[in-house]
């Protein structure tokens, strides 16, 4: 199984890393995979998000979308870490996501990484847009 995970300076930027819709128990547990319209890479609609696979920073611990739904985080901080894009799990749903990003262009492909940024699974290929606003890693799980 394959997963797509997504971060960057525009999340940041914008304060959407910190958007209370993150918590919504709907986008949690994978009921509903979209945040916002507004948050997209690519300008053909919004970004499909697996909310329950999504990494968070809570106090500092990453955790899973699926591990903080009911929990309350009133007083504590959090942002997004990684997003973990909606695909199918295939390599292919991934790689189709990717080739979008890449016929884009002003994108940097490391297809044999030194190092996992996501910090689970098995890194395969990693990209970096060269304006610093997204990052993409390919992950074997």
């Amino acid at each position: 199984m394959y997963a797509l995970y997504a971060w960057g300076n525009f999340i940041h930027e914008v304060g959407l890393d910190r958007d209370a819709g993150w918590l919504a128990p709907a986008l949690l547990r994978g009921e509903r995979s979209v945040l916002n319209d507004h948050l997209t890479i690519i300008d053909e609609g919004p970004l499909p998000i697996d909310g329950p696979g999504t990494l968070f920073e809570v106090g500092g611990e990453r955790i899973a979308g699926r591990d903080l739904a009911g929990r309350d985080l009133t007083g504590q901080e959090w942002r997004v870490a990684r997003i973990r894009m909606a695909t199918d799990g295939t390599r292919e749903d991934a790689l189709r996501i990717t080739s979008e990003i890449e016929d884009a262009g002003d994108i940097d492909v490391d297809k044999d990484p030194d190092s996992n940024p996501v910090g689970i699974g098995e890194i395969v290929t990693v990209w970096e847009d060269q304006h610093g606003q997204w990052d993409l890693a390919l992950i074997r799980l």
